[in-house]
């Protein structure tokens, strides 16, 4: 595999996880906003938010090379291709696990923290940090996730003996 060939899926899989994070975080969170205060100053955020979501995903995916010629990122190597000879199945697997891991907690836990800092600010004053509200349902979803986060980066052997289980 060239070194092009590598930062092409790189980016084309960051493409792909903003256009996850935009359908699955930034689109109902904007729609509970519009269904709990509509403002026109509010739609026009959403429908600015979504076009710029949909707009990275675009050009992450559809305009690789033309991010890689930008950055000059395939230049500077001492060698043209990257030796993948070692990498089966199994280690493929074990790489996919540990990044979807991380990006699970590098996602949740700034939220976690924010959150936890909200309901200790109610419990001593009762009053939030301007701007939020006290939701113990998405506390616990953001922990439950930073948990799944630390158990797939912690254990990516054996769950990726378990999903391969041809061999």
């Amino acid at each position: 595999m060239s070194k092009r060939d590598f930062f092409r899926i790189i980016i084309k899989i960051f493409g792909l996880y903003s256009l996850v994070l935009s359908i699955f975080s930034v689109i109902p969170q904007n729609i509970s906003n519009v269904l709990f205060s509509f403002d026109v100053t509010m739609l026009l955020m959403i429908t600015a938010s979504v076009i710029i979501s949909c707009g990275l995903f675009l050009l992450l995916l559809f305009k690789t090379d033309a991010i890689i010629n930008l950055l000059k990122l395939d230049q500077g190597f001492d060698d043209e291709f990257i030796n993948l000879s070692n990498f089966n199945s199994v280690n493929i697997l074990k790489l996919a696990i540990v990044i979807i891991g991380g990006f699970l907690i590098i996602d949740y836990t700034p939220r976690f923290l924010l959150d936890v800092i909200n309901v200790f600010k109610y419990k001593v004053n009762f009053s939030t940090i301007e701007g939020s509200s006290v939701s113990y349902f998405h506390l616990s979803l953001e922990a439950i996730n930073i948990i799944i986060g630390f158990l797939l980066v912690t254990n990516y052997k054996m769950l990726s003996k378990i999903i391969d289980t041809k061999n």
